[in-house]
Order: C-alpha cells, then structure tokens, then sequence
C-alpha cells in the first residue's frame, strides 16, 4: 500500500470512512478520496453498471480521461492501449469497473486498490439494500394506509367524498404531481363512455386540449388494459396522447384501472409520478389493488343508488296499487232485481284491467270488463285515460256508440306502440230485464241459461280497441230471465298454467259456473279464486285476473 495509507490506523479509518456513508453519493466522493491518496496523480475513472451493458461514471481523475462525472459510457471507449480494467463484484453481481492508466499502479498499491474495491463493494451493496428496504418499508406503509382509509372510504355514503378521496390515495400512492379520475357512465359497459369524474393538479381546459394519437378520445383509448406505466417518447408523444398540444412538464403518465372481477369501472390516470417507470412492477401491483378497491366503491355506490331508486319506485308503486284498487266499484248498483261480485288482480303492483259498474240517471246499469295487452305500468296509464272517457259517456251513450269512442281515444293513445284493449262494455235494462252488450276483441262472455240448464258463450263483435281509427262495433241483446248468470273475465284467468304449463282453461270455467249457479254472485267469484289458486299454486299469475259476474233474481 502506498505511503498515504501505510499506517494500519490510517488505513482501518479510511475503510471505516468508506462504510460509515449513508448515500452513494457520499460513498463515491469517500473513494474518490481514497483512491488519491492510494494513486496521487493517476489517470482513472470509476463507473457503476447501469444493467444495460454501461456504466455510469461517479469518479475521474486526471485529464487524459474523455469522460465526465455522470456519463454513461462504455469503458472500452477509451482507446489508451495501456489501461488496465479491474472489475468490482460483489459475490455473482458485476457491480462495477475502475479503469486506470497502467502505470498508475505502482509497487505495494495493487492490494491497497483491491481491498480498497472490495470494502467499497460491501458499502455499496449495503447502502442499496438499506435503499431498497426503506423503499419497500415505505411503500409497504403507503399501500397499508390506503387499505385502511379504503376501508374508511366503504364506510362513506357521500359518492362525490368517495371518488375525490379515491384520487387523491391513487396520487398519493404514486406521489403523482396530478390525477383525474375517469368513470363510465355505466359501470360494466365499456361502450357506454368515460366521464370525467374528478381531477387534481391540472386545469380541465388542459385536459380538454390533450388530443389522441388515433381517432378515439385519449382516455378511453387507454381503457380495457392493465395497470401501467408509460413515459414521453423521443417523438414527444405519451401513451395515448398525441405530442401537439402536450405541455413538455408532462414526462410520465400511470394508468391504473378500476376494474372488479373483469367488470370495468372506469380509470384513473396520473401524471409525473415519482417513480422509475421503467422498473415499476411492484408499485403497478400495488396500483392494481387500488385499482380494484376503486372499482369495487363504484360498484357498491352503484348498488346502493339502485336500490334507494327500487325503494322509491316500490313505494310509487305501493302508492299506485292502492289507487288502483279504489278505482274499482265499492259496492254493487242499487238494483234489486241482480246480485253483482267482481274481483281484479293484478300480475304486479300495478295491473292493466279494469271494470265498472255505474248506475244511470235512469236507474239502469252500465258495465264495462277491459283488458290492456300486456301488463305493468305501461298497461295501467293506458286504462287509467280508458277508464276516464268510460266514465264520462257510460251513461250517455249505447254500448255500441260508446265502444266507438273508447276505440278513438285508445287510437290516439297507443299511437304506433302496438298496444291494445279488448273490452266488453254491456247494458243493463232493469225494467225490461234485457243486457246490450258489445265485445270489442275480448274473450267469450259465459252466460248460464237457467231454464235450459246451458252455457252460451257470447264471442267478440269487433277488432281490440286501439288498432283501426273509425271502427264501428255491433251489440249484442240478451233477455236476462230471473236465475240466469252472466260471467265475464279476462284471458288472465284462462291462460293461467300450473307448474306442467297447462293452462286452467275455459272448460274449467264453464264446469265451475254449471257447479256454482244456483250460489250467490260472491260464492260463485269466491269458488273461481279458490279453484285458480289450487291449480296454479300462486296467488298471482303471470297475467292480471279480473272477473266480473251478474246473477239475475
């Protein structure tokens, strides 16, 4: 060892120096000193390998040397032919390379150089492992605090509080200078498009201005991938983002997406993060994870907004049932001579039949039994106006007279939906005991004969309500002699199907009334209910249920 460091004192505080640096800048400018006093005046430079095949130079010394401190060379650039090239490994790693002038190394320096590399080796890696330890503690820590203000974030009902706190882990996470947050306007379709959701650290009309290397939004060009990182390229552009327009502060850019159990969600983008993109493996598992616990918020924000909107409807609908229900006549027409029963069932809350018994100035009786196509809503706002133009002309006009307007308004109603009613609207006249009927598409009306014994089915005269404008309907006239039975329905009832999907059917009807005719109205109704319920096994079907039946006394 040369003079400067013959002393075993001098030499055991010199090592002692190099494995006391902290940093690696620290470490070099104690080697540089070092390697000085072990080779005052030669011509060396000192490079770590970069794990590309060079080296990055951290000590020069001399002027013969063509490299700077922080160049990254190869170090058979330097074309002196009597340089010497010492390697400095540590166990199977290549750390990094001395290069010196031949004749630099001196009697007695080349073990002082060699034990000198080899201490220096030992620090080096020390001081990266420390790095790379603090780095993973530091990173363990943010990844921890952002479960556990994840889990904070499940606990908050404010959505616009859960997708600004969101960002702001996600910047956090990647010590990002800026961040938006994108979401599809309906989670799981990624053809619905993104939306802008939040942002932080850069102006919207910047955003605004960022135009894509192709035809599609910059954004949503970035959707459907995995977590990743991207930096500029050498032509200024950055992942999708064209280079026109691209402010040059812009340097790297994290995508990370919100997606759950492969439904996407949306996606978060930020914007110089700092990090080393191009070693990122860990921090983009990390962003994943968050990535999902942003997607599973959204879905369970989503979630829960549906069902505060089934909640309202089902209560809308509650509301509308029990309106519905007092549409319905509330007790029978002041007409000795008949005894009256009805009941109507709705498939859902809501349903789309309807029937009335209004009594005239007169004293006679009106009764109507319709049938909306379909069922639901749609079927229930179409007979609520059905409803409205019956009640106003019932009285007034034949059933015939009356079938025709009702088929008018329904005309105007319906416009090119398809939708229809058929309906049975019917006169009674009390004094000569005699039903007018009209049946405008509906299913046969049952009337039991009693001094036959019989059931006559009374078919339809005319097309459904709804399909042609100007349509007129003939009527029907019934002698209704004392003991008789009139009973009319909906296909509800007749194409209700039990579990082998056979339909209860009109024949069942028909042994039902001959079974029930010499009953009361009530008990009549009270046995078809009864005898629907046993063969389907529900108490609503697939179809609304209503049914009307006149006994004549």
């Amino acid at each position: 060892m040369s003079s400067a460091l013959a002393n075993p004192w001098t030499e055991a505080k010199a090592l002692a120096d190099l494995h006391a640096c902290r940093t690696a800048d620290e470490l070099h400018r104690e080697l540089s000193h070092c390697l000085q006093r072990i080779l005052p005046g030669a011509e060396l430079a000192f490079g770590l390998a970069d794990g590309a095949g060079r080296y990055r130079v951290e000590v020069v010394h001399g002027s013969q040397c063509p490299w700077q401190v922080g160049d990254r060379v190869q170090f058979d650039e330097w074309s002196n032919k009597d340089l010497r090239r010492v390697p400095i490994d540590y166990r199977s790693h290549r750390l990094g390379k001395l290069v010196l002038v031949q004749d630099a190394l001196h009697e007695g320096a080349t073990d002082a150089v060699e034990a000198l590399l080899a201490h220096y080796a030992q620090a080096i890696a020390s001081i990266t492992l420390n790095d790379e330890c603090r780095q993973a503690t530091e990173q363990y820590c943010a990844s921890l605090q952002a479960l556990e203000e994840g889990i904070v974030l499940f606990q908050e009902e404010d959505r616009e509080a859960v997708m600004a706190r969101l960002l702001s882990l996600a910047m956090t996470l990647g010590q990002a200078t800026a961040g938006v947050l994108y979401v599809l306007q309906k989670v799981g379709d990624p053809d619905s498009g993104l939306v802008l959701d939040q942002v932080m650290g850069i102006p919207e009309t910047l955003l605004a201005s960022f135009r894509s290397t192709d035809e599609r939004p910059w954004h949503d060009a970035l959707l459907g991938g995995a977590a990743a990182a991207h930096v500029r390229g050498e032509d200024g552009s950055l992942a999708s983002l064209s280079a026109e327009g691209l402010p040059s502060v812009l340097q790297n850019l994290v995508v990370v997406p919100l997606r759950y159990h492969g439904v996407e969600a949306g996606l978060v983008v930020l914007f110089n993060a700092a990090l080393d993109v191009t070693d990122s493996a860990d921090y983009l598992g990390r962003a994943q994870s968050l990535g999902q616990l942003g997607a599973a918020l959204l879905h369970r924000l989503q979630l829960e907004a549906h069902a505060v909107r089934t909640r309202s409807i089902a209560r809308e609908l509650q509301i509308a049932e029990t309106i519905q229900k007092r549409l319905l006549p509330t007790k029978a027409p002041d007409a000795d001579e008949y005894d009256f029963a009805w009941c109507s069932i709705a498939a859902q809350d809501i349903g789309g039949d309807y029937l009335d018994l209004v009594s005239t100035d007169s004293g006679d009786v009106c009764a109507v039994i319709a049938d909306a196509s379909g069922h639901g809503i749609n079927s229930a706002l179409l007979m609520s106006s059905f409803r409205s133009t019956y009640r106003a002309a019932a009285g007034r006009r034949t059933p015939a007279e009356l079938a025709q307007a009702l088929n008018e308004e329904v005309v105007n109603e319906v416009g090119a939906t398809g939708m229809f009613i058929t309906a049975v609207v019917l006169h009674i006249d009390r004094q000569a005991r005699r039903l007018t009927m009209t049946s405008a598409g509906h299913n046969p009306a049952l009337l039991y004969r009693q001094k036959t014994k019989t059931i006559e089915l009374v078919d339809s005269h005319g097309p459904p309500l709804g399909f042609v404008p100007g349509i007129t309907y003939e009527t029907f006239q019934i002698e209704f002699d004392p003991g008789d039975v009139l009973f009319l329905y909906t296909d509800g009832i007749t194409e209700a199907a039990d579990h082998e999907l056979e339909m209860f059917g009109e024949e069942r009807l028909k042994a039902l009334m001959q079974k029930q005719v010499d009953s009361p109205s009530s008990e009549l109704l009270a046995a078809a209910q009864k005898a629907l319920r046993e063969f389907t096994g529900r108490d609503r079907h697939e179809d609304d249920v209503s049914l009307l039946v006149i006994k004549s006394r």
